[in-house]
Order: C-alpha cells, then structure tokens, then sequence
C-alpha cells in the first residue's frame, strides 16, 4: 500500500468517513472509492463491499480488481455536555468507540471537561447534517431538554444508527414520544428509541448509568441478527403510456432504469436482481457495468405478476425478504431503502414495511419470505396491492418525507418534466 494511500485512509477513518481500497491485480494500480457518492461500476460495486465490511475479488471491464473495506468507526454520538456524558464519553472511548459530544452550550462543552473527546458546539440537527449518523453509529440524547433532544432524536430515526436512547424518566418518555409523534413519526420508528435508556441495573450514579447505556448498545451491536434481503427492480414492462421504452430514455446523465438499479446497490441489498422482458437487449446495455443478476421473463407480455413471480423465484435461499422496486422511479434513495431495510422485522409482526408519502402507500415494499408462495400465486397484469391489504396485521408503513414512493416516469411529459428539473405529480395509487 501506498504511503499516500494509507495517510487518506488514516484521515477518512478521523473523519469517521468508510472508503474501499482497489488495487489492479494486473498494473498494480490503487484507487480510493468513496462508497456513498461513486456512482461508477467498480464504486456500485464498492459500496456492497462496504456494506458487507468484507473483501472480494471483482473482474470489471477495466480489468481485475481487489476490494478492500476500510469502515467507518463504531461510534457514540453524545446529545448534552452533562455529568453523565462524561463518563458515558470515557467509557466509550476506552471501549473502542469513537466519541463526539453534541452540545451549543460552549460554557459546558470543554476540553477540561470531556479531555480528548471531539465537541460539535453547534445545535444537533445542524451537528448531524454536517457529520451524518451511519449504521454503525449510536446516538444517546441526554441533555434533558427538548430543544436538543428532540432535533437529535429525529434525525437519528430517519437515519441507519443501530441504537437510539434517551435520559428521562418513563413519564417523560412517554411526553417526548407524543412530541416525536406529532413530529410525524409511527410507534413502530419510536418503538426504535430505548427510553429511559441503558439496561435496567438500578443504576444511580453518573457513571453507573453510563455503565447501564454502554453495556446496552454493546449487547444490541453485538447480538443483532444479519439479515440478508434482495433487492429486486421490475423492469421488464412495454411502457405503453411512454410509446417507447421509457427504461432506457436517459435522465440526468444515464438510462432511467439507472436510478432505481444504482440506488439498490448502493443500500443494503443483497443481490439485486433486475427482471427483463420487453426489449431486453436494450436493458442489458444499459445495465452494462451494474453488479446485478439479471433475471429473463419472457411470459413479460402476460403483465405484472409474471415479472413479480420472475424475481421472487430468484432469490437465493439464504434471504430472509425481498423488496420489491419499480424501475421507473428515480426519487428513491439508498436512504430509505435502508430504512425500509432497518424496520423490518417478522418476529415483531413486520413481515411487510412499505414506503409511503403523507400515508399514501407506494414503493418500495419489502416482502418477508413467507409470503413469498402468495406472490407468486398472483395472476394478470397486477402488482401485489390486494395482498398488501389483505395482510394488514403485517404491515408497518415508513414515511418517506417526500412523494418520491408514489412517483413514476409513465409519460413523456413526466419525463420531460423530471428533465427540466420539475417534480411531476404523484400517480395514482
């Protein structure tokens, strides 16, 4: 490794930021990918790589590629500068864990008294848009005060973090969570929230009670099961509406189908499997590059579920669920895919989650395995709506924040629109 390669590595590790070193087994060339904004071939490939903290061995059009994970670091962010976060700040930083105190209030967030630790004097929303939470973060608000809390706590459960906890007392749990509530979230996003926070030790003292939130966001790291989910795209229809194949017109810079298959590979999905039909050469080219299986249905012209039924026989063994997205929706971000990801949950009743905008159902959806006979079992040039009601014990709807579940690129105007930097109105769900 080069010097100059393993300085970048060493800052972006500071910096709390993952990167995948790839080295050419042929020319011994190295390259640094950034996993988060690399939208070329070798960097989709790399953000799986990162994902699965691992290293692999990839064959690309350029040439043989090794992939090595460089993490990001495990972390605690701390929301308050009071005595608790002290010792919370010591004890994580002794456990390995980077720390970072979040607190506007200069006077009490101070080297003396939190010596080695990196303070953000700055209000936590602003903190965490700067620094964003990754999954591999842990967030413990414990300022005490609603104007630091509440901001901190929502933008950690719109984000990947593995743990959420909170100071306070069971009544002042249930007051913040009826504040987060109004603020939009559901009871299964607060469900996420670990309040009154740490393990229940009888702790009193400051630094038992630091002992109590450190020894229980170890145990959730520690013991959370790894699921794997495909992802899989449908992209296999006539567009009919479009008078062309819609999949392969080119927006911002690439094939339409481009958006939903880069935004799949870079989130936790595993494999992505894209469904072809209609012109599959065309969609073949214009997945050129793409770490994806491609998954041939040549009943395509018989509708929907037969595209459905094409991936969900795809799927490897070893997954526990499918999500299900449309080609034709470029808004959808590897953000709330992971979020989809992170809510689901079978044992708990959440063999279903769904992307929804202002309780508006759309996509995508993850499907838990064991309804993975019933959708196959559809007919007809249908998706799985009817299921989706029919099974309403299992569903838990996550809001997306904007309309991007409920808008697809069906007609010329909507894409012309989407060109021209315009959103086109939502489609009728």
């Amino acid at each position: 490794m080069r010097r100059e390669t393993l300085e970048k590595l060493m800052t972006a590790r500071r910096d709390g930021r993952p990167l995948v070193r790839a080295l050419n087994l042929a020319s011994g060339e190295e390259r640094l990918l950034d996993p988060a904004s690399d939208t070329s071939a070798l960097g989709r490939t790399a953000a799986q790589v990162a994902r699965e903290d691992s290293c692999r061995r990839v064959v690309m059009e350029d040439g043989d590629w090794l992939l090595t994970a460089y993490g990001a670091p495990w972390e605690i962010v701390i929301i308050g500068a009071v005595h608790i976060a002290q010792a919370l700040a010591a004890l994580g930083k002794a456990a390995g864990y980077r720390v970072r105190v979040i607190d506007p209030r200069a006077p009490y967030a101070t080297q003396e008294r939190f010596p080695g630790i990196v303070l953000q004097h700055a209000w936590p929303d602003e903190a965490l848009a700067e620094h964003p939470l990754t999954s591999n973060s842990a967030l413990v608000a414990l300022a005490h005060d609603p104007k630091l809390d509440d901001a901190a706590l929502a933008a950690a459960l719109r984000s990947a973090s593995f743990y959420v906890g909170a100071l306070g007392s069971a009544r002042t749990h249930a007051r913040r969570l009826a504040r987060l509530a109004d603020m939009g979230f559901s009871k299964e996003e607060l469900a996420k929230i670990h309040g009154p926070v740490g393990l229940a030790i009888s702790a009193r003292s400051p630094t038992e009670i630091a002992i109590a939130i450190l020894a229980e966001l170890v145990q959730l790291r520690r013991h959370k099961p790894a699921r794997r989910i495909a992802g899989i795209v449908l992209a296999a229809g006539t567009s009919s509406r479009m008078g062309r194949n819609k999949l392969a017109e080119m927006l911002r810079g690439k094939p339409l189908v481009r958006h939903a298959v880069d935004a799949a590979l870079a989130s936790r999905l595993d494999p992505v499997l894209v469904v072809t039909g209609h012109e599959a050469e065309k969609l073949r080219t214009a997945l050129t590059g793409a770490a994806v299986t491609i998954v041939p249905n040549t009943r395509y012209e018989e509708g929907l579920s037969t595209s459905l039924k094409a991936g969900i026989n795809a799927v490897p063994e070893d997954c526990e669920g499918a999500m299900v997205l449309l080609g034709d929706m470029p808004g959808i971000s590897p953000a709330l895919i992971d979020r989809v990801v992170a809510a689901f949950d079978p044992a708990a009743g959440h063999g279903i989650c769904v992307a929804t905008a202002g309780k508006r159902r759309g996509h995508p959806v993850l499907w838990a395995r064991s309804f993975f006979r019933q959708l196959t079992a559809l007919k007809g040039d249908k998706g799985a709506r009817e299921l989706l009601e029919a099974q309403a014990g299992h569903v838990l709807e996550i809001e997306a924040g904007d309309d991007a579940p409920l808008i697809d690129i069906d007609t010329p105007e909507a894409l012309a629109a989407c060109r021209s930097g315009e959103v086109p109105a939502p489609a009728d769900q």
